[in-house]
């Protein structure tokens, strides 16, 4: 059976699809077949491994599978998929900014994700999906599809109110759409500093509210950046052919933590 993950976080910029990538990198280096539906219409996941004209001009977008004004319908998401060389993407695409709006008007908008990926005609060992930095129909049908969802953030207190902006979302929907239990998995920290009196005190925030096993913390090196320079995760990036010869070491400290929550994840496999 395929193990879903949404990755979400209401603010941007705190390494939602940096993480989505990275722990989908993770588990394919331990062979697991992995597909990461990039639900984001900012395409952060998409972009960071290379596909950038998939997200220009490619053919289909989920706005085709999930909108009523789209040429596919649920049943054609198996469509959309293509290969990074790591993991299977759906990769997201400019149209899908026009999405949401549709997804608002639509009956059952907010469920629709859910259905493509109920009707998905592949195999996978787990799915993870990035989710829109945002509040809306992408994002809650992110969460449905998925019914597990794992927090990426900055270790400042302006990501930790937005965290508590999306529990009370997780809340709503949970309200409206009985049938689902979101299971709140747990936290990454990102760009997590050696020192900082600031950061400590919101990685205990983090642990008193998710439990210490359940906040993994991923540190601030800039060979996280040159991989995505690379266009790939931390596990296929090479320093030397890239010409950053001295972060073989940060690059096996960064690849540990992301192998702490790749451990986690196969506990639900």
């Amino acid at each position: 059976m395929t193990y879903r993950i949404t990755v979400a976080m209401q603010k941007g910029g705190v390494g939602k699809s940096t993480t989505t990538i990275n722990l989908a990198g993770a588990l394919n280096d331990r062979g697991h077949d992995v597909l990461v539906v990039d639900a984001d219409p900012q395409g952060g996941a998409t972009l960071k491994m290379g596909l950038r004209e998939e997200y220009r001009t490619g053919d289909h977008a989920l706005f085709d599978v999930l909108s009523d004004m789209g040429t596919l319908s649920y049943d054609d998401l198996n469509e959309l998929i293509v290969s990074t060389g790591e993991f299977d993407m759906v990769p997201s695409h400019l149209k899908n900014f026009n999405l949401e709006k549709y997804l608002y008007s639509e009956a059952g908008g907010h469920e629709a994700l859910r259905k493509a990926v109920d009707r998905l005609d592949a195999d996978y060992d787990i799915i993870l999906i990035d989710s829109p930095p945002n509040l809306g129909p992408l994002s809650d049908g992110s969460l449905i599809a998925s019914e597990n969802v794992l927090f990426p953030s900055h270790p400042n207190t302006i990501a930790r109110d937005s965290l508590e902006i999306l529990f009370d979302e997780i809340e709503t929907i949970e309200d409206k759409f009985d049938q689902y239990d979101i299971k709140t998995m747990g936290a990454v920290l990102n760009e997590v500093p050696s020192q900082g009196n600031v950061a400590r005190e919101v990685e205990d925030w983090f642990s008193e509210n998710f439990g210490e096993d359940y906040v993994f913390k991923i540190p601030d090196r800039d060979v996280v950046e040159h991989a995505i320079e690379y266009r790939t995760t931390i596990y296929q990036y090479d320093p030397e052919e890239a010409g950053y010869p001295w972060d073989a070491d940060a690059k096996e400290d960064i690849m540990a933590s992301y192998d702490q929550i790749a451990d986690y994840v196969e506990g639900f496999l």
